[in-house]
């Protein structure tokens, strides 16, 4: 029965040639011998007069049939020849699992005399009659191990990142002995940091306050970058000097942790004006005049230098300590005259 329905598909190829008498159909395979699991191509070609429509079949599955697969398709090619016919090309790769008789059944290929004609004709391949055999095993040969994996070369891709990777590292290992070689904190024998000479807060209050004076912040329409640069110079001095921490601490804050102090009013009233005409330029959008902002440099500094004044002659434990050595020679030096007169 199956021969029967191939023979009538044939016959009616052969009608349909007939009628038109310039189609072409063909598809080849290269030997009919094929192997279980090795691809072999099947050659498809059409040829139509020019300017004729083919709707060339796209092959959307993966199976030709239940016995063959299609591994891979190609392009398909448009070639003109000679007598101004149209040659529509395609190579299929298939492959098949079965052995014995193999058939490639007959594929149909569709095609118009115009684009717009919607009388679709068919033309068939041949069915192609394949052998399916295995690879023949000489049972007279001894058994051999299974083969070690090989080991592939070694690709310049693979290799690189780690390349890569030991060039940073080491890199990165040079830039932290060269850093420790060279930076400024250095380290004693005893592995000890030796840390450079300190600024005291006081030597560099006033070196800030003369460096904001060059700038000219507020001749130059920065009135509020200037106050902010005052104000946080007077914080860092109070905070190093005094111990109080002023940075983190609002005005009010400052003004009543610096009371104990005692300084005089005076001195108190110049840091207590500047900081508050400060928080009015910063925070109240307050436009102060030329010469508050001149007497706000005139006040700090001259707050800076009485409160280190004050400081010297009844803070600094380094007098306090002077005194009572003072204090011990004197009475060492009577406890001798006491001795000599007894």
């Amino acid at each position: 029965m199956k021969k029967y329905v191939l023979f009538l598909m044939a016959v009616f190829a052969l009608l349909g040639g007939l009628k038109a008498q310039d189609v072409e159909v063909e598809g080849k395979v290269k030997s009919t011998d094929v192997q279980v699991g090795k691809p072999f191509t099947l050659n498809l070609s059409l040829k139509v007069p020019y300017g004729w429509f083919v709707e060339w079949n796209d092959f959307t599955t993966d199976t030709l049939s239940e016995q063959l697969d299609i591994i891979k398709r190609s392009d398909v090619e448009r070639t003109a020849d000679a007598d101004s016919n149209v040659i529509v090309k395609q190579q299929l790769t298939l492959m098949t699992f079965d052995t014995g008789q193999v058939q490639v059944p007959p594929i149909a290929l569709k095609y118009a005399r115009s684009f717009d004609d919607a009388n679709r004709l068919k033309a068939y391949t041949a069915p192609i009659d394949l052998y399916s055999t295995t690879i023949a095993v000489d049972t007279t040969l001894a058994y051999k191990p299974i083969v070690e994996p090989i080991a592939a070369p070694v690709q310049m891709k693979e290799v690189f990142p780690w390349i890569l990777a030991v060039l940073l590292l080491a890199l990165a290992a040079f830039g932290i002995w060269y850093w420790r070689r060279h930076r400024k904190t250095k380290v004693d024998a005893d592995g000890n940091i030796v840390r450079g000479p300190v600024i005291p807060p006081y030597d560099k209050a006033v070196g800030d306050l003369e460096t904001l004076r060059q700038q000219k912040l507020w001749q130059s329409g920065k009135v509020k970058e200037y106050y902010s640069s005052l104000t946080d110079i007077a914080r860092e001095y109070i905070e190093g000097q005094f111990g109080v921490n002023a940075v983190e601490m609002t005005t009010d804050d400052i003004l009543e942790e610096i009371k104990p102090l005692h300084f005089s009013q005076e001195t108190y009233d110049k840091l207590k004006d500047t900081m508050e005409v400060a928080d009015l330029v910063k925070f109240a959008k307050y436009s102060s005049s030329n010469l508050e902002s001149e007497n706000a440099m005139n006040s700090m500094t001259e707050f800076v230098n009485e409160s280190f004044a004050h400081y010297q002659a009844t803070m600094s434990p380094s007098a306090s300590s002077q005194m009572e050595g003072a204090d011990r020679e004197t009475q060492s030096a009577t406890m001798k005259e006491e001795v000599k007169d007894v």
